[in-house]
């Protein structure tokens, strides 16, 4: 049986877009919301009978949670977009179990606007 499990966190972090022309290019911040979808067949379930442990989503919390994006690593060398960060995040957690399937949805600003980049292995 296939199963899909969804979790959700949200973030506050502080960026500037370098060598972006405009306002971005200042230090800035947003709260972001991030989502996750895990796709896995039944059977790698684990003795608990969990698919995949949201722990793992909490642990990215921890990592960019009030934080200066431009000085943690990738984001020292790369900027900080909605789609930099997704894709990140989507591999990140692809590290911790090749047999399931991501997606991952960013929402560059939660409050406010609904603006955000999806990446994944299913629609």
């Amino acid at each position: 049986m296939i199963l899909t499990v969804y979790t959700e966190t949200v973030i506050d972090i502080a960026h500037s877009i370098r060598g972006y022309n405009g306002n971005c290019q200042h230090t800035h911040g947003h709260t972001q919301k991030i989502c996750v979808w895990v796709r896995g067949d039944s059977r790698f379930q684990d003795k608990d009978g969990i698919l995949f442990d949201f722990n793992n989503v909490k642990k990215i919390k921890e990592k960019y949670d009030h934080k200066l994006l431009n000085e943690i690593e990738p984001f020292d060398k790369i900027n900080q977009t909605a789609e930099n960060i997704c894709q990140k995040i989507y591999f990140d957690l692809k590290k911790e179990d090749q047999n399931l399937g991501f997606k991952v949805r960013v929402y560059e600003t939660y409050v406010g606007k609904e603006t955000y980049c999806e990446c994944g292995d299913f629609e």
